[in-house]
């Protein structure tokens, strides 16, 4: 039995591949070119946004905040300008130059006007209430946002945007 064994294994061996093909594939080839990317760093910082605001909700302070303070969603875009006003030592408005909000509006939003620019003004679930707007030529520099954060009301948002005028270039 034990010679058997091997006989057994070379007669299934030769049955097995008795009839068999060799099948080749080929793997066609693909390019892929990848656009140069620049790692100069972070774009550089747009300059101060040039408004004025001739109103400020109840409890928000003229003056405005140390820069220093920790950034949140919508200031934390690398190359922006950040004036910020505050409410004691939080911040209670950001208007940022050189980017357009940060966060899609999940709900409604309205059409204001900021010195004669249309923008959009919406709630967010976060308890903000942004607005956005671009002025031509549409470079980096001449996007917008302002965020007003909680607690503040609709009137107060309506009356700051409509309160806003140009100053300067």
């Amino acid at each position: 039995m034990k010679r058997s064994l091997p006989v057994l294994l070379l007669l299934v061996l030769a049955c097995a591949d008795a009839g068999s093909t060799t099948t080749t594939t080929t793997v066609p080839t693909t390019t892929t070119t990848t656009p140069a990317v620049s790692t100069t760093g972070p774009p550089e910082e747009c300059p101060p946004p040039p408004y004025e605001l001739a109103f400020l909700p109840v409890g928000v302070g003229s003056g405005n905040l140390d820069p220093e303070i920790e950034p949140d969603v919508w200031t934390s875009v690398p190359g922006i300008s950040a004036t910020l006003w505050g409410r004691g030592d939080e911040v209670a408005i950001a208007l940022i130059r050189g980017a357009l909000p940060a966060v899609e509006w999940p709900g409604d939003r309205g059409e204001v006007f900021i010195d004669g620019t249309r923008g959009v003004v919406g709630p967010h679930p976060d308890g903000t209430w942004v607005s956005g707007w671009f002025e031509e030529p549409r470079e980096r520099c001449d996007l917008y946002t302002m965020v007003f954060y909680a607690p503040v009301a609709n009137s107060d948002v309506r009356d700051t945007l409509d309160g806003m005028n140009r100053v300067g270039g």
